[in-house]
């Protein structure tokens, strides 16, 4: 049974463990996103996977969040970044 807040979002306790995937047309476009979006913030950054037909690639990123918002900024951050196109 999972704990559910009163919209229905499941509960995270902070501080926690919290991964992101980052997918875009180039590898120099995740890597910048990466480092404008957490600057300094420790980050553990994974094997760069590409699609089989060369035309995207994308790179796990893991971190530790102190809170909602520091998730969303993260989160918004990644997604606005230059030549991203779509953050899980």
């Amino acid at each position: 049974m999972s704990v559910r807040d009163s919209e229905g979002w499941p509960q995270l306790e902070y501080p926690c463990e919290w991964g992101y995937r980052v997918i875009a047309g180039q590898e120099a476009h995740i890597r910048l996103a990466v480092q404008q979006a957490f600057a300094g913030h420790p980050v553990k950054v994974g094997e760069l996977r590409r699609s089989s037909g060369g035309r995207w690639c994308s790179m796990s990123v893991d971190t530790t969040v102190e809170n909602d918002e520091q998730r969303l900024t993260f989160f918004e951050k990644l997604r606005n970044g230059a030549g991203i196109r779509l953050v899980l």
